[in-house]
């Protein structure tokens, strides 16, 4: 469990969220999550742990910026539910693919709004000389912004 010291404005105990740098990627470890509304880690974030907050999974998702399908769970249950879904071949098991089925979808081409931890990630990519550079852009700083000023669709590319 977190430490929770207090804010310097008030006497109010700090949220999670703000112990770990407002990256919502830092709650997420090898063997636990944090649960960024009270703090408690677990190996996972269940529906019934999230609803006694009074949210829902994506909600949750969305108000702390994970990407949409990401796993509320620690890496090493990730790892373990992937082996057991490949050793069960999961996969061949699966019929309908929404991509193929759904001409609407193939329409949007990869379209999607960026999560936080997203936009985070390709910063730190970027950061560190791994990501791609584009013309035009000499000389500007790159630097994250908050998550509720993005919101343009994903390029082909990118």
């Amino acid at each position: 469990m977190l430490a929770r010291p207090l804010s310097p404005s008030s006497d109010r105990p700090l949220p999670p969220i703000a112990l770990l740098g407002h990256d919502p990627r830092r709650a997420i470890g090898d063997r636990s999550i944090v649960c960024l509304i009270c703090g408690r880690a677990f190996r996972q974030l269940t529906n019934t742990h999230l609803k006694s907050h009074g949210t829902a999974p994506a909600a949750y998702r969305r108000a702390f910026g994970y990407n949409a399908r990401r796993a509320l769970m620690s890496h090493e249950l990730r790892r373990r539910y992937a082996d057991r879904a490949v050793r069960s071949n999961l996969a061949g098991r699966i019929r309908r693919r929404p991509i193929v089925a759904d001409p609407a979808l193939r329409r949007l081409g990869g379209q999607r709004m960026l999560a936080w931890e997203e936009i985070l990630t390709r910063f730190d990519a970027r950061v560190a000389g791994q990501g791609r550079r584009r013309r035009g852009r000499r000389g500007s700083r790159v630097t994250p912004t908050d998550h509720r000023e993005i919101s343009y669709p994903m390029r082909d590319g990118d």
